[in-house]
């Protein structure tokens, strides 16, 4: 399947870094990028709201979609649809922010907050993602081990520190009532919060008045929910301060090396939102042994698309756990995480959106695959996808061995 660990390369190295193990195997290799319309992958409630329009080409590398929108804050370039959730949230939330910013409640605040002699709160973050390009998405280079992990000081810790009577908490407060991360990359959302902020504490603008201000509300939180609603209180009501330390002792408890520890926390492309939640899914797994592997995947996540594929798998993995009672541990394959059932079934997890049965796709189920064969009383071996599996993909997995499970979002949220 795919991995985080180094690859040994017994044949020669193509273009894409892809071991081809046979012609014949090469000559069967689908080409990327696949391209699939947005109005037969996506619900048609998400293909447009307010303030943006998803565009109807999308492009796939194999595992993941990468999408484009329009938005009157600019073109947006999305990779895979645990993403492209996150955005529409936001852009939603900007919806309802503009909604807010025209009562009448908003005005009167905004202007006493124009004549209050308190300055405005510095940036609470820069985004640190960089653009997508080319044709593989990060999560695919990820799995392909051609990704290097980013670790360093965290840009949320000393600019929050930095904030000035209450506009940090209010920002938490507002992020809360409107389903988003306060700590989001999304520029345009990371400034309409910090401006609401600024507007609470010096104008008198109170949450709950902004809130019941708003036509219909703060809106609807999309995505997963469970063990998130608990976790996203959590965010609401601490600082990243405290959040680091919560997660740390979490960790530590679930059994998992203090340089483990250390190193996933250093990882910027985590926020402190994002850590939170994924830290929270794997503590909610009482019993489950090994949750340490995950974190050791986590530690190479390079970018905020990878930090959500991660945070949305573990989400996922959440969920079979609570629907089965079945998960006896953790599993390393190859360096990916995979679950182990009492009953000795190894079932992997995925957000994955269409795979294909590319070149790189095809390594990564040898490899993995070789990995489990190793590992001693194993009675068969799952893979579950929220997305779709190419009817060649399908058949080529299953005739490895492989039960293949697609579209099961629904099925664990059931």
């Amino acid at each position: 399947m795919f991995g985080v660990a180094g690859v040994i390369l017994f044949l020669a190295l193509s273009i894409y870094g892809t071991v081809f193990v046979s012609m014949a195997e090469s000559q069967s290799f689908q080409n990327t990028p696949i391209i699939l319309r947005a109005s037969e992958v996506l619900p048609m409630e998400l293909l447009s709201g307010p303030n943006y329009t998803v565009r109807e080409t999308v492009r796939n590398d194999g595992m993941v979609n990468i999408y484009e929108m329009d938005t009157p804050y600019g073109p947006l370039k999305v990779e895979s649809t645990a993403l492209l959730m996150k955005r529409i949230s936001e852009l939603k939330a900007l919806a309802k922010i503009e909604e807010l910013k025209g009562t009448e409640v908003y005005m009167k605040a905004f202007k006493q907050a124009a004549i209050s002699p308190v300055k405005t709160a510095v940036e609470v973050i820069e985004n640190p993602v960089g653009s997508v390009s080319g044709v593989a998405s990060g999560i695919g280079r990820f799995f392909s081990n051609v990704s290097s992990s980013i670790t360093g000081s965290s840009p949320y810790k000393d600019s929050i520190a930095n904030s000035v009577l209450g506009q940090a908490s209010y920002k938490r407060e507002f992020a809360y009532q409107f389903g988003v991360d306060p700590y989001t990359s999304y520029e345009p959302l990371q400034k309409a919060l910090k401006d609401l902020a600024w507007t609470a504490a010096a104008g008198g603008l109170t949450v709950k008045a902004a809130v019941m201000a708003i036509p219909g509300g703060a809106g609807m939180v999309i995505g997963l929910t469970g063990t998130a609603g608990s976790m996203k209180a959590l965010v609401r009501d601490k600082t990243p301060n405290e959040l680091e330390k919560i997660n740390q002792n979490t960790l530590s408890n679930m059994g998992v090396p203090d340089s483990i520890i250390q190193a996933f926390m250093q990882n910027t492309s985590f926020d402190p939102y994002e850590q939170t939640l994924l830290v929270g899914e794997l503590a909610n797994m009482i019993g489950v042994m090994d949750r340490k592997v995950f974190i050791e995947t986590a530690i190479m996540a390079s970018m905020e698309s990878v930090a959500v594929f991660l945070r949305t798998r573990a989400q996922l993995m959440g969920h079979y756990y609570e629907k089965t009672k079945d998960v006896s541990r953790f599993v390393d394959a190859d360096g990916v995480p995979l679950l182990l059932t009492k009953s000795g079934m190894i079932v992997g997890i995925f957000p994955l959106d269409h795979v294909a049965w590319t070149a790189a796709f095809g390594q990564k189920a040898m490899t993995v695959s070789g990995a489990i064969r190793e590992m001693p009383g194993i009675r068969g071996k799952e893979l579950w996808i929220t997305g779709t599996v190419d009817p060649v993909a399908r058949k080529t997995l299953e005739d490895r061995g492989w039960k293949v499970e697609e579209k099961i979002e629904t099925r664990l949220l059931k």
